[in-house]
């Protein structure tokens, strides 16, 4: 590669870490139009899907699900892959970029965290996306009332029937910006309380491999295997979970988790 490609892919990585950690300040439309011409998210989820292959998973055979549309820009490479795709999507202004960019997926406008808490649906699917925010977000334009993937976690055995494949993003090493001091600090204390006494500024790959496999298995969920694929190195990573559903199950959606069997973890990410 030529030495001013790569200065230039650089840059674009810099100003798409940029933007998506400041997401808060820009509209949805904005924000597409400035990095729709950048290829590093799509690159990002082309190496978790050659993973998958690695696995011997047949793309074609899965059912898939997007939790968290958005604009879609970093499904296509999964929505061309597999059997089926369905969308949700919070932002009905967003429909008919998505029905365009994807028209033989199934697309429903909801709030993602609060429909899979109700979720009673006979549909299952066998490859879970949650292309989740990385900040506290909501509802409303300025609302704050979930954070990251902690609110919606818990209820993901609820789409999946025997096995699953689950691919949700990790902030391991986050952003804190001045000018959003005040929710960044609602921000600490969300993930303060999800992971437990640790810095959750800067955690370990093995920590919190060995976190969430303890999460599943609180959930009834064994894990068959798991890898991490960097987004956005050094802060951001797709987590990737083939879970299988345990013969006893720990109900519906379990109201807490047994988070005194990962203390021993902690230590680990000191």
């Amino acid at each position: 590669m030529h030495p001013r490609s790569k200065v230039h892919k650089l840059c674009l990585e810099l100003i798409a870490r940029f933007l998506y950690y400041n997401n808060s300040y820009l509209s949805m439309e904005d924000l597409a139009k400035t990095i729709s011409n950048m290829d590093i998210f799509s690159l990002r989820i082309n190496q978790v899907l050659d993973f998958l292959k690695t696995k011997s998973i047949m793309l074609e055979k899965l059912n898939a699900i997007e939790i968290f549309g958005g604009t879609g820009q970093n499904d296509v490479a999964v929505a061309i892959s597999v059997k089926t795709f369905e969308i949700w999507e919070i932002d009905g202004k967003l429909k008919p970029e998505l029905e365009k960019k994807f028209p033989n997926a199934k697309i429903k406008i909801c709030n993602s965290i609060e429909r899979l808490k109700q979720y009673q649906d006979t549909s299952k699917f066998d490859l879970i996306m949650i292309d989740n925010p990385t900040n506290v977000f909501g509802a409303g334009k300025n609302s704050s009332e979930y954070c990251e993937h902690f609110d919606m976690i818990k209820n993901v055995g609820k789409l999946i029937d025997k096995e699953a494949i689950v691919i949700f993003l990790i902030n391991k090493k986050p952003f804190f910006f001045n000018k959003l001091k005040k929710k960044n600090e609602l921000w600490r204390k969300r993930r303060q309380e999800f992971y437990g006494n640790i810095n959750t500024n800067d955690m370990s790959i093995p920590f919190l491999t060995s976190f969430y496999t303890e999460l599943f298995r609180n959930m009834g969920l064994t894990t068959i295997f798991t890898n991490s694929i960097p987004r956005h190195n050094p802060h951001l990573d797709y987590f990737i979970f083939m879970l299988r559903k345990n013969d006893i199950q720990y109900g519906d959606s379990p109201k807490t988790f047994d988070w005194i069997s990962l203390d021993p973890l902690f230590s680990r990410n000191q």
